[in-house]
């Protein structure tokens, strides 16, 4: 049974003062935190408040203020302000189960969640191969759609498309992620996203890119992006 994890751990420095007094998982968006959109998505494809999963630790109290009453399930990162997202992938161990991962900035057309639970693979990440890539972009490369990199390094003319921050994991192959991040959290690589634990086991495992087909999103990392999710909860997803 695929269960799902919200990462929803981090800062959000770049958009002081709101991060303030709660976390980037809280901003609002239109008439509701950018969280509750990510709960709603997955509730529309079929998932029960019971299999969610938020991932917390920077003011995650707010987070569950918010969701007071209801049987979404938190675990709570310690090291978030120590740690980059890899120790929060790695504490997604304890589920024991499949995973539907989402990275807790990102607004998007919740379609995507259908999009990639039904592309047939067992695991893959989405990718969106229309999107001009930028230096902020976590680029892919791809090879008979299986991905074989994904980073910030590589040449922009060199990526394949943007990974938008939501993955399908198999337990199985989760096996193989999970020892390798204890690896490089042990080899003193803390400052790394899980995005390179998939780099890392890209040979020994295979990851699909699974297309957005043009579906709209944006990650949110700064008040341009925050706007643009504004605009976008106003026309689009409305």
């Amino acid at each position: 049974m695929v269960k799902v994890v919200i990462l929803a751990a981090g800062v959000g420095s770049r958009l002081r003062p709101e991060t303030e007094d709660k976390p980037k998982a809280m901003i609002r968006v239109g008439d509701k935190p950018l969280v509750q959109y990510q709960v709603e998505s997955v509730l529309k494809a079929g998932f029960k408040e019971e299999d969610i999963y938020i991932l917390g630790g920077y003011k995650v109290e707010r987070i569950q203020e918010h969701f007071e009453g209801s049987s979404v399930k938190f675990i709570y990162n310690p090291e978030y302000d120590t740690m980059n997202n890899i120790y929060s992938f790695l504490l997604t161990k304890e589920i024991g189960d499949d995973i539907l991962l989402i990275n807790s900035d990102d607004f998007f057309d919740d379609k995507m969640i259908s999009v990639i639970l039904e592309d047939g693979n067992r695991t893959s990440v989405l990718v969106d191969k229309q999107k001009q890539v930028t230096e902020e972009s976590m680029r892919v490369k791809l090879t008979d759609n299986r991905l074989f990199e994904v980073n910030k390094r590589m040449g922009l003319a060199e990526a394949d498309g943007e990974y938008i921050g939501i993955s399908k994991l198999a337990k199985e192959d989760l096996a193989v992620l999970y020892r390798v991040s204890e690896e490089m959290i042990a080899a003193g690589d803390t400052d790394a996203w899980y995005e390179n634990v998939y780099e890392a086991c890209a040979g020994d495992i295979v990851i699909k890119g699974t297309d957005t087909k043009g579906l709209p999103w944006v990650e949110i990392d700064d008040f341009n992006d925050l706007e643009t999710a504004r605009k976008l909860a106003a026309t689009v997803l409305s």
